[in-house]
């Protein structure tokens, strides 16, 4: 995939959030009622007589910020996804983890957008659709308001074993090796760690795309070269296409995807930060990262601190500032209208 300085790498992920304050404190009591089956049964109906109480009397003074503290579940942790030699599952990761550690065979698990749903296909033997999900479905729930989300579907379905992949050539391949060798005797072994060639197919023969960075001199001739061994390997190739690029601005651009990433997914699917989509760009060397909300207002200063606090101690972590190396950024979070910023970090 190419960009250009204009170009515009973006994530879009609208969603659609109903709950108004009064439903999310409703909720809210509900859950932690739900949470409190275990206790005496008188100690829970005193409880719940008193919660309800102070709901009825809050109410005609309900506040914004009191649907702040309401919604507020856990603080957020923004982890590098990135970190060598370090496993930083994400959220699907997770799932999948603790599905299998229930005992459970899966084809799919995945999260989709507009709402947010998580789907997990499970394979099953010994059990019914039902049964798994009666089983299954209170685990994964709990497992999910534990870590602050609260704005997931939960969706389990049969799925079916993949059928055994089909045995190709290995052309593909082949031409990787030959274009790191080729490139690495030009002294451009760093450059060669990159994927730089792909293969297209098409009815008759292959083509290689080869992407060369144009700072190298010598392309004609690693060009000249590759075509040579592939020809004396007698590849499956009728030709190369060549397409030049900037190395710096790629890598860039490749780094803050994660970064950005990183932060949008420490708050996606909880309603107290109500992120709704996410965009990057890299023009002329400066990072540009915005976080779309659906907020019609900025957010108490609670959340906007809790917010600050989070991204700025991410960026200051070892993984994240080497991943930034001497980048300029902007990281901002916009209101739902999309002009109006209501967090703005750069250096």
């Amino acid at each position: 995939m190419k960009f250009s300085d204009e170009q515009f790498s973006e994530l879009r992920e609208d969603l659609k959030v109903t709950e108004n304050s009064k439903y999310q404190l409703k909720r809210k009591i509900l859950q932690n009622a739900h949470q409190s089956k275990k206790r005496n049964i008188k100690q829970f109906v005193w409880i719940a007589i008193a919660v309800c109480i102070l709901f009825i009397v809050a109410l005609p003074f309900y506040s914004p910020t009191m649907a702040t503290i309401a919604e507020r579940i856990l603080p957020i942790s923004i982890t590098p996804s990135y970190s060598e030699g370090q496993n930083n599952p994400g959220l699907t990761s997770q799932l999948a983890e603790l599905v299998e550690q229930e005992g459970y065979i899966y084809s799919f698990v995945g999260i989709t957008p507009s709402p947010y749903t998580i789907e997990i296909s499970l394979i099953l033997k010994g059990s019914t659709l039902k049964q798994a999900k009666d089983d299954l479905a209170p685990k994964l729930t709990n497992y999910l308001y534990e870590n602050g989300y609260d704005q997931y579907k939960l969706k389990i379905s049969e799925g079916t074993e993949a059928p055994p992949r089909p045995k190709t050539d290995n052309t593909y391949e082949k031409v990787q090796e030959i274009v790191k060798e080729v490139f690495a005797s030009y002294g451009y072994a760093k450059e060669a760690d990159f994927e730089l060639a792909g293969l297209n197919q098409t009815w008759f023969s292959n083509i290689v795309t080869l992407d060369m960075p144009d700072h190298i001199k010598e392309s004609k001739e690693i060009v000249v070269d590759i075509k040579k061994e592939i020809e004396s390997q007698d590849l499956d190739v009728k030709d190369i296409e060549v397409n030049t690029f900037n190395l710096d601005h790629r890598l860039q651009d490749s780094r803050w995807g994660g970064i950005s990433s990183d932060i949008y997914n420490a708050m996606a699917g909880k309603s107290t930060y109500q992120v709704s989509g996410l965009s990057y760009k890299v023009r002329k060397g400066h990072s540009y990262v915005s976080i779309k909300t659906d907020f019609e207002k900025p957010p108490s200063e609670e959340i906007v601190k809790e917010i600050k606090v989070a991204v700025q101690d991410y960026l200051s972590l070892p993984e994240t500032k080497e991943a930034i190396q001497d980048d300029k950024y902007t990281i901002q979070f916009l209101l739902k209208n999309g002009d109006e910023s209501f967090i703005k970090i750069k250096n």
